[in-house]
């Protein structure tokens, strides 16, 4: 394993220095631009593609070819996404406004986060006292509850505790609790830094640091990790988000990473990489940080060579409704499931895939845009992004 993950990191080496031969710009106006957008195009398209791969993860089964069993991975993107948006929004915040607003930062994550969340999990409950009150599993789900109310399920709900090769139910809660974390953590601990040195790479060591203590924990094997108590939230695919994130908004920095992942064809060049570390299936943490040099390269710039496709209708209707579709996949799943008679395969993932589209949309429409609406009012920006309507999400 670590065989491969070597050659693979030696590749990616290659083509970041071929990459990065070419013409050098020190003209500050892609910097200027960068530094002044709060919205990354290519986002959607790329939640889109992460909460699709899990989709495809949970129900396609098994598969002969390697790169198709690693729809898991989407969890990985979702990451990465998170940790370089939240930290690059947070330092245009302290750059613009000498701080930044931990109470609104909170009340805005908890608005967008929580009530969609917990709907959800009053579903299961209901669904669990009506058709698995008295299984074993029932009674797993109700002794694992205080652990999904609490977003803790990462430190104590562990999937080797599937009965009867059943899974877990609302195992899939346990990426959320970690992303809960790190919002908790992370935003203070940027502030403390930024508060204490007014230094930017203070912040990257510290989040090196945090992924060096990550990898010491587990004794370099992340998967171990989910039960661990105290190193659980720091997913590697978030920190190097964050790192990213934090060089590209100093200039120094942002100049010497920008010849080589702004250039159009970088995403292209890292999405291959990240292919063939999935297919060669390579060390966890190199696999993670190519995911995050995917998503640098992505919000970089606006016309790169995968952000048509990125940008396109159906990738931005899917993206503005991934939350739900994560949260309520499942659920279209073992409906499914009893519609077509068996647990998975391209059937029932279509079928997963159409109705949690359907359930999510209703629940973006009706449920949780009136909530964002508020939340945006709090921090004074533009009305929330419409979801386009069904009729549109055709073609771009």
């Amino acid at each position: 394993m670590w065989v491969v993950s070597t050659v693979l990191a030696g590749v990616l080496l290659v083509l970041l220095l071929g990459a990065r031969t070419g013409p050098w710009s020190r003209d500050s106006d892609a910097f200027a631009e960068f530094r002044s957008r709060r919205y990354f195009g290519g986002f959607d398209g790329l939640r889109a593609v992460g909460v699709i791969a899990v989709v495809w993860f949970h129900v396609s089964g098994p598969h002969a070819l390697a790169i198709l069993n690693h729809g898991n991975k989407g969890v990985d993107l979702f990451f990465a996404v998170s940790g370089f948006l939240i930290t690059s929004l947070l330092l245009r915040e302290y750059s613009a406004k000498g701080g930044i607003d931990l109470r609104a930062f909170y009340l805005r994550r908890t608005l967008r986060i929580f009530p969609l969340y917990y709907l959800v999990l009053g579903v299961y409950c209901v669904l669990v006292f009506a058709t698995a009150g008295g299984t074993p599993r029932g009674a797993q789900f109700w002794s694992n509850l205080p652990a999904f109310l609490t977003y803790t399920s990462n430190w104590f709900v562990s999937l080797e505790d599937s009965l009867g090769g059943e899974g877990v139910i609302f195992y899939f809660a346990w990426s959320l609790a970690t992303e809960e974390q790190f919002y908790l953590f992370w935003p203070a601990l940027l502030m403390l830094l930024l508060w204490l040195t007014r230094r930017l790479w203070t912040a990257a060591i510290a989040a090196l640091l945090l992924l060096g203590l990550k990898v010491l924990a587990t004794g370099g094997d992340v998967d171990a990790s989910l039960g661990l108590l105290v190193f659980s939230h720091l997913a590697p695919a978030i920190l190097f988000g964050a790192m990213l994130a934090i060089l590209l908004h100093e200039k120094s920095s942002f100049q010497l990473l920008y010849p080589v992942l702004g250039r159009k064809s970088m995403p292209a060049l890292a999405l291959l990489v990240l292919l063939a570390c999935l297919q060669l299936e390579a060390d966890r943490l190199l696999t993670c940080l190519v995911i995050a040099v995917f998503v640098a390269s992505i919000a970089l710039r606006e016309d790169g060579v995968l952000h048509r496709a990125l940008t396109c209708k159906p990738a931005v209707f899917v993206g503005s409704i991934s939350y739900g579709m994560y949260l309520m996949h499942m659920l279209a799943a073992n409906v499914v499931r009893r519609i077509v008679g068996h647990a998975t395969g391209m059937d029932v993932f279509i079928g997963t895939l159409l109705l949690v589209t359907v359930m999510a949309y209703l629940s973006f429409r009706f449920f949780e845009q009136p909530i964002l609406r508020f939340k945006d009012r709090l921090k004074g920006s533009a009305p929330a992004a419409q979801v386009p309507p069904v009729n549109a999400a055709g073609p771009g």
